[in-house]
């Protein structure tokens, strides 16, 4: 799996207050917004986007996250505030939490995580940080997120080489961990393959991280591959795979006949 350091850096945020949102976002102007999420006919996820219809809030019942923006539509900050228990060591106390009814909101449950965002002056992200490490980017000749190097204590710890085809879509997501030596190793990487319609969660694309959030198309295969040793009983390889039903725009409605897309 990627690195600890590397998916906490992912899901960390930090505090900014937001800023009075700028004009409609022109490229989420015309898109079905996703709102609600069903799996197994239970909601599970549910959305709101800002007056520029950029993503506002990701509510669940184990994590809220509050996305922040400057009048520029760039995001600044991102916050979570999630339901540890669910780590716990004791089994009671992660059994119960898991019966939980009510979901997580800033009012109910303190603060967890945080990431802050800056930005060069042609728009393009430059670094993310939070009380961790921080990331760097690296940008293709085609303005997409080409490399994310993690620092900590101002060191590289690892990197993520992202790879696109010729839509845009995320096709190969290589991990890299750097050692003290400053050698690097290739850890893990996923490789998709997509279908030809739109991506429900192509508006969320304002979140910058390649893949879901930024694809054009929707997975159809994805194979996550292991390059290093691991235990017998673990699969160095493991593939999913998707099936979709559209709706008459070309939105999935349904994936795997156990989860629901509900749109604006």
């Amino acid at each position: 799996m990627i690195p600890v350091s590397i998916i906490l850096v992912l899901f960390l945020n930090i505090f900014v207050p937001s800023e009075k949102p700028g004009p409609v976002n022109d490229d989420n102007a015309n898109v079905s917004l996703l709102h609600k999420v069903f799996i197994d006919s239970e909601l599970c996820y549910e959305y709101t986007y800002n007056t520029a219809n950029l993503i506002s809030e990701e509510k669940s019942k184990y994590r809220y996250i509050k996305h922040n923006y400057n009048t520029k539509n760039q995001l600044v900050s991102t916050d979570y505030y999630e339901d540890l228990s669910l780590l716990s060591n004791n089994s009671r106390v992660v059994e119960t939490s898991s019966k939980r009814q009510e979901w997580v909101t800033p009012d109910n449950t303190a603060i967890s995580n945080y990431q802050s965002f800056e930005y060069k002056a042609n728009g393009q992200l430059l670094k993310s940080t939070d009380h961790l490490c921080y990331f760097t980017y690296n940008y293709d000749i085609n303005d997409r997120i080409s490399r994310q190097t993690c620092y900590h204590e101002d060191k590289i710890s690892g990197y993520i080489d992202y790879n696109y085809d010729k839509k845009g879509n995320l096709i190969k997501m290589s991990q890299f961990e750097v050692f003290n030596s400053g050698d690097s190793q290739l850890t893990s990487t996923y490789e998709y393959k997509f279908d030809h319609k739109l991506n429900p969660y192509r508006s969320f694309k304002s979140l910058m991280i390649p893949g879901k959030n930024t694809n054009y198309n929707n997975i159809t295969k994805e194979i996550y591959t292991l390059h290093f040793m691991v235990d017998h009983m673990v699969n160095e390889k493991q593939i999913k795979e998707y099936s979709y039903e559209y709706n008459e725009k070309g939105c999935p409605v349904r994936v795997n006949k156990t989860i629901e897309y509900f749109y604006k």
